[in-house]
């Protein structure tokens, strides 16, 4: 069967990587004036490709920082404790070069420093401690489970071969993800940030009114 569906496929050429996101050299903001009540606020920095060794500890670290909606550590800073925004969430773009990591939330025009702020302190002591193991298990559980469900039907599965393909992943990585994930211990991340974020060199942007 593989062979029959393959022999019908025009033989092409890969897709040219993108480019490079250069780490800054020194911390940037950048507001653009837009009338809104509202302020979009993004907070980042360059990041990894799908490659990068940390990758496994960054994707489930990013899962229990800001990756896991409402019950994520940064959603419950700015949403539940402080109430500055509906949804605050972070993520690592997926690419074959570094890109980036943004952190991103949408608040009053008269609370965004205040939630800038908190969202920096958020990920600063995320960066610089390790997490407590029920969040750890918690994550991993959510991962986990969610896996299975991505690649119930064949389609997903025809999804992730075209990942596979397109990043040059391991052949084993749908049998390999979930025990790469279970091995990830809380040090792992907090290292793997450690690495990562530079907080004297993060990038933000917003845009909406100033108050």
């Amino acid at each position: 069967i593989a062979r029959q569906i393959s022999h019908g496929l025009n033989v092409g050429q890969k897709a040219k990587a993108n480019s490079i996101v250069l780490p800054l050299k020194q911390p940037q903001t950048i507001h653009i004036e837009f009338p809104s009540k509202q302020t979009h606020l993004l907070i980042g920095q360059a990041g990894i490709n799908r490659s990068h060794p940390d990758y496994y500890s960054l994707y489930l670290g990013n899962h229990i920082f800001g990756g896991s909606g409402l019950t994520s550590i940064l959603s419950d800073e700015i949403r539940e404790k402080k109430g500055l925004a509906y949804s605050a969430y972070s993520y690592f773009t997926k690419m074959q070069s570094n890109g980036f990591f943004m952190m991103r939330m949408q608040t009053k025009n008269d609370q965004t420093n205040e939630a800038k702020n908190i969202a920096i302190e958020t990920l600063k002591n995320f960066r610089n401690n390790t997490i407590d193991a029920q969040k750890l298990q918690d994550g991993k559980d959510n991962i986990i489970g969610g896996f299975a469900l991505e690649t119930a039907s064949n389609a997903n599965i025809l999804t992730y071969l075209s990942i596979i393909g397109f990043y040059d992943l391991p052949l084993d990585y749908l049998r390999s993800f979930t025990d790469k994930i279970k091995d990830i211990s809380a040090e792992d991340i907090q290292k793997s940030y450690e690495r990562l974020i530079d907080m004297d060199k993060l990038i933000v942007l917003s845009v909406g009114a100033k108050k």
